[in-house]
């Protein structure tokens, strides 16, 4: 597949490709004589002191010269990581979240990536189906490690009808090859009741657990359902599956830990509030290796609003009504939280939770909550503020899942609205003065931060 080279969307001020000369728009064409196919050979191949980067610009073609220190980023960012194709799901799963959503969502939705980069890069969940001899051959030489890997079943059979996919090889021998060569893997396991929980979930943590570090982790999460998903033989998570999970988990945990020296598998968030169990302490998820599964994100969220409520004034400069707008799932967590607050003079912090109408009342997590929503659940305009989760917009920041942008919700609600990312920033958004109809986005955060809850997980991404 021919490479056309990576187009640069930005770069780092002072780095050493603008002090080069290097400008947004240009397009890199090769590193030290060398096409890359993507960031990773692009770093790979710029990892030494004297760089010439071959670039385009308005057609025409020239090479600019680098000096910069070995290890040194050159401070480019590129509209798109891959500079050839993205590798697509050559799956059919049943329970396939993006084969099942609804019309006039944003284009990028409806990519089913299924592409190892992206799970190096990002930590994206593949499954490994798709890949050819070269691919597979250029991921062992480069050693991109973690992966984190969709399993669901480690049984062949169970896994091929879980993938609808009768040619998907056997993933404990990947798995296998992957170790030999260094690359560690995280596994997910999403779980379909009757399909691969009980007996089958048992193996499958036996399993992995056995190739450990090879696999250094494994989460269970619910299968996600909504309206629109075009399931023939699955049915959502109830309680009572949750908490059969749960037990199983905790069971292959207490084993792990006095064999492995560590917990190994994880029950996701979402599990134990389905299950309406406590949730385990902030020190049960140790390193916290499954994030992106949402394994741990209501803890740490926990944990970093008692370091940023500690010092809370007594009073308000002026008499302020604060909605917190959330998923149903973590309104609840929100409003134990917002106790803290509701002791300060002029100051009242409301929890709501919104209804999902676009995906259906059994979809609760804030990810997948439409900006349409939002301000159908905000249209009474009693409030002066209302905060909503980062989990609730795109990677950039800037839209729902149904392309509303806070800029568009000022202006339907006639309220300030702005954007937490995470529990410091509900803080201070919630007690500063009130700007009427002022707009206030924050910034991309980090993978601590992506919640006051999370979003849908795909099987090809979390």
């Amino acid at each position: 597949m021919r490479s056309e080279g990576g187009i640069v969307a930005g770069l780092l001020p002072g780095g050493p490709a603008e002090s080069a000369g290097l400008q947004p728009a240009d397009r890199v064409l090769a590193i030290n004589g060398v096409v890359p196919r993507d960031v990773i050979d692009l770093r790979l191949d710029a990892a030494t002191s004297h760089v010439e980067m071959d670039v385009e610009r308005d057609g025409s073609r020239f090479v600019l010269t680098i000096d910069k220190e070995p290890d040194e980023d050159l401070g480019i960012e590129f509209e798109s990581p891959a500079f050839d194709r993205m590798k697509l799901c050559n799956n059919a799963c049943d329970f396939c979240f993006i084969r099942g959503l609804p019309g006039g969502l944003r284009r990028s939705l409806y990519l089913k990536d299924d592409d190892f980069r992206y799970s190096f890069l990002y930590g994206n969940f593949v499954t490994l189906t798709n890949l050819a001899e070269a691919e597979w051959r250029r991921l062992i030489f480069q050693r991109l490690s973690p992966l984190r890997v969709s399993v669901h079943a480690t049984d062949p059979e169970l896994r091929r009808r879980l993938l609808g996919n009768s040619k998907a090889p056997a993933i404990l021998d990947q798995i296998d090859e992957l170790g030999s060569h260094g690359i560690r893997v995280h596994a997910q396991i999403v779980l379909m009741p009757g399909l691969n929980d009980g007996m089958a979930l048992e193996q499958t943590i036996h399993d992995l657990a056995a190739r450990y570090p090879a696999v250094e982790s494994a989460a269970v999460v619910p299968v996600g359902l909504t309206q629109h998903s075009r399931v023939r033989t699955i049915r959502p998570v109830q309680p009572a599956d949750a908490a059969s999970a749960i037990d199983t988990v905790e069971r292959h945990q207490r084993a792990d830990r006095k064999q492995l020296g560590a917990r190994f598998a994880y029950a996701g968030d979402e599990l134990y509030l389905l299950a309406g169990r406590p949730l385990p302490p902030a020190s049960a998820y140790e390193d916290y290796p499954q994030l992106q599964n949402g394994v741990g994100l209501v803890q740490l969220f926990r944990d970093g609003w008692r370091r940023a409520a500690r010092r809370l004034p007594a009073t308000v400069e002026s008499s302020t009504t604060v909605c917190w707008a959330s998923g149903a799932l973590m309104a609840p967590i929100l409003d134990e939280l917002a106790e803290d607050l509701r002791g300060i003079q002029g100051l009242a912090v409301e929890v709501l939770a919104v209804e999902n109408t676009l995906f259906g009342g059994e979809v609760s997590v804030a990810g997948l909550v439409p900006g349409a929503d939002v301000v159908r659940s905000l249209a009474s305009g009693r409030y002066d503020r209302i905060v909503l989760p980062r989990a609730m917009f795109d990677t950039e920041g800037r839209q729902t899942i149904d392309g509303w942008t806070t800029a568009q919700m000022v202006e339907a609600l006639g309220t300030e609205v702005v954007v937490a990312l995470g529990p410091a920033d509900l803080i201070v958004e919630t007690l500063r003065p009130t700007s009427r109809g002022v707009e206030a986005v924050g910034t991309p955060p980090s993978i601590a931060t992506l919640v006051l809850d999370q979003g849908a997980r795909s099987c090809a991404a979390s």
